[in-house]
């Protein structure tokens, strides 16, 4: 779950890793709308990202929580 500020991405992807070297890109969203995001996944790995590219904003983006469980 992702709990965005009123500063959010408009294009991110989640990406995971078992080592911190390789990372594999397990969700991608062109059209991010801000808010609360909940992404369901069936992926098992160590270690979760959040990789954005395109702010929606002037401001950058601005994560408050991520949720990984």
């Amino acid at each position: 779950v992702l709990h965005w500020e009123a500063a959010y991405a408009r294009m991110f992807q989640i990406q995971t890793s078992n080592d911190q070297v390789a990372w594999t890109t397990v969700y991608n969203n062109y059209d991010g709308k801000g808010g609360t995001n909940t992404i369901s996944l069936s992926v098992s790995a160590r270690f979760v990202k959040m990789y954005a590219w395109q702010r929606a904003t002037q401001w950058g983006y601005s994560l408050w929580e991520m949720e990984v469980w």
